[in-house]
């Protein structure tokens, strides 16, 4: 997989070698070598805006579902299928930042039980999806996309998204025009458990020990989005946060945990307060319901068994 926008670990250490030679070597070549450090600098900082996880959880591995593998570009894919007999809707589950899709199989029963299809999409570098260089959420909507395109869509009646943290920044950047496809077409509704929708709060958390270079560093981060999605059409800085990146055209549930500990409630406020009027809202804030450690919350899974009912079934 090739990098875009950051150079990979043995160039960078090739460059650091040639600015330690090239600053002892003669004082004509320390310019040169200061030069050299600058664009090492810049290179490291690169690299930590589009990292990946550092730890893999929780393996998914139940019989129920058929461990899907689609390639794309010598990159693999990887989800987890239910097909029920016939024809019926399909409820797809994106995963949040270093957790697993293993996490959604006490919810996906919920939805397969009800009869649908259920589909568990593992994110790059989690479960069994391999590392990717420079990260992006960019990345994991296009896979999700041809994970998508290789399934019957004769046996879809609607698809129905269901994200979690990051899961949900994701089904919420599906939403935009820039995405399209035939799921898009069957597109029924969006379910947001304690989403991530804002970019923004997350850049001043990554930033919070040099804020007076924040300006700088997302001027890089957005260029080197750009670099890795030429096809994005040149995103800049407010089309990472909503309503930029995207707003759910379809009814809508979400589930946020009132005491949200790892993303408050700053990303919950911002999509209610760009809510488009005219698309059906439902939303619970429930006190019970953590971020994480939630694979079983009886509020929620009760409020989701009657979102089936009313809206999926």
């Amino acid at each position: 997989m090739q990098r875009k926008a950051t150079l990979d670990g043995r160039e960078i250490v090739f460059m650091v070698a040639l600015a330690i030679f090239l600053s002892i070597i003669s004082a004509w070549t320390l310019p040169i070598a200061i030069l050299l450090l600058l664009a090492i600098i810049h290179q490291l900082i690169m690299r930590a805006i589009f990292f990946g996880p550092s730890t893999r959880v929780d393996l998914f591995e139940d019989e129920n579902w058929e461990h899907i593998q689609v390639m794309d570009g010598g990159v693999e894919i990887h989800g987890h299928l239910h097909l029920q007999d016939g024809v019926a809707p399909l409820v797809v589950f994106v995963h949040g930042w270093q957790s697993s899709s293993e996490r959604f199989i006490e919810r996906m029963n919920i939805f397969r039980s009800a009869g649908c299809h259920t589909l568990a999409h593992d994110l790059r570098g989690h479960c069994h999806a391999p590392d990717t260089p420079e990260w992006t959420a960019g990345k994991i909507i296009a896979d999700l996309k041809v994970v998508l395109d290789s399934l019957d869509k004769d046996r879809i009646s609607a698809v129905h998204l269901y994200g979690h943290s990051i899961g949900g920044f994701v089904c919420i950047g599906m939403s935009h025009s820039r995405y399209d496809g035939w799921w898009k077409e069957k597109l029924g509704t969006i379910i947001l458990e304690s989403p991530m929708t804002v970019y923004s709060p997350i850049m001043n958390e990554l930033t919070s020990s040099v804020p007076f270079l924040r300006p700088l560093i997302e001027k890089m981060a957005i260029k080197g989005f750009n670099l890795i999605h030429p096809d994005a059409g040149g995103l800049k800085w407010k089309d990472v946060d909503v309503p930029h990146w995207g707003m759910p055209q379809v009814p809508t549930l979400i589930l946020q945990a009132a005491n949200d500990k790892r993303l408050g409630l700053v990303h919950y406020d911002a999509l209610l307060s760009n809510w488009i009027e005219k698309v059906e809202l439902e939303t619970h804030l429930i006190q019970s319901l953590s971020h994480s450690n939630n694979r079983i919350n009886e509020e929620r899974d009760r409020l989701l068994m009657k979102w089936i009912e009313n809206r999926i079934i």
